[in-house]
């Protein structure tokens, strides 16, 4: 099993600065740090053979050194993920810089402040991040919320239309609403129109599987009808832990029966074929 979606933090600010784009820390965000040390003891606990470390951009911004010093830590089995700032004018260069200096394994793209545009994902400066990942091999991964998932998939369709070699992670079922219940469960025609590229892979995690598992609604037939689109080759399970609540063990729980109503092989393909596919250049 392989973790693609976890989320760091520690204790050490000296080391480790926080910088969170709004200029303050959230109650509690450095309480309980789910340090690299005791997410491998977690993982331990929980059967989770890899990780790949997601850059908390709330509270780190786009400096992504504690994911990527972790990972280089422990190669075999943690990759990084790295925030860029697609807004910037050197965000080729800073793709470059984390890709090839600092060994992360992909770089994410998200909207750390609510209503700051689409720019962070689709400029003509933003098209130099993705031309430099796509130059690179390194996957993007994209997360969107409700309030901008219509025009943030709409610009990703022109993304892969321009850039076919690119591969896309979309993150956390992009947000589709997996409580519209049968038959679509929230797929929609944006999700079908990124769907249709074949660089393009989606992620679920306990975002999605919490809300759904705590208002008692059966998640098991949201996780089929997103890989009915995708298929489980382009389908792979995170945890989220530090941004949603719940222990560990309870996410990979989630993450293991939200597949059981599939075969063994599009399980191991969920749960850590896809991973490798997409991140294996990662863990050496």
């Amino acid at each position: 099993m392989i973790d693609t979606h976890a989320h760091l933090v520690t204790g050490d600010t000296a080391a480790y600065p926080p910088s969170p784009p709004s200029g303050a820390l959230n109650p509690g965000d450095l309480d309980d740090p789910m340090t690299v040390e005791r997410l491998l003891g977690e993982m331990d606990a929980s059967g989770v053979e890899k990780a790949v470390l997601v850059q908390r951009g709330s509270i780190y911004g786009f400096d992504s050194s504690y994911v990527c010093d972790s990972a280089a830590r422990h190669p075999a089995r943690l990759a990084a993920v790295c925030s860029i700032d697609a807004a910037a004018a050197d965000c080729g260069a800073a793709v470059e810089h984390w890709i090839r200096d600092r060994g992360a394994a992909g770089i994410r793209l998200m909207e750390l402040v609510r209503g700051m545009g689409i720019g962070w994902l689709d400029s003509p400066l933003a098209r130099d991040a993705w031309k430099a990942a796509a130059e690179l091999e390194a996957p993007v991964c994209v997360h969107l919320f409700p309030w901008n998932r219509a025009e943030g998939l709409t610009c990703l369709a022109g993304i892969l239309r321009d850039i076919p070699n690119v591969t896309v992670v979309i993150d956390h079922f992009g947000a589709i609403a997996s409580d519209a219940g049968p038959p679509d469960h929230g797929v929609d025609e944006l999700l079908e129109q990124v769907a249709a590229f074949d660089g393009t892979t989606i992620k679920f995690t306990t975002i999605p599987l919490g809300r759904l598992d705590k208002a008692g609604i059966d998640y098991r037939p949201v996780v089929e009808r997103v890989a009915a689109l995708f298929g489980p080759d382009r389908m792979m399970w995170g945890s989220d832990i530090t941004q949603s609540p719940g222990s560990y063990a309870y996410m990979a729980d989630l993450g293991r029966s939200s597949v059981e109503g599939f075969g063994a092989r599009e399980r191991e393909q969920i749960l850590s074929g896809t991973a490798e596919r997409v991140y294996g250049r990662g863990w050496h």
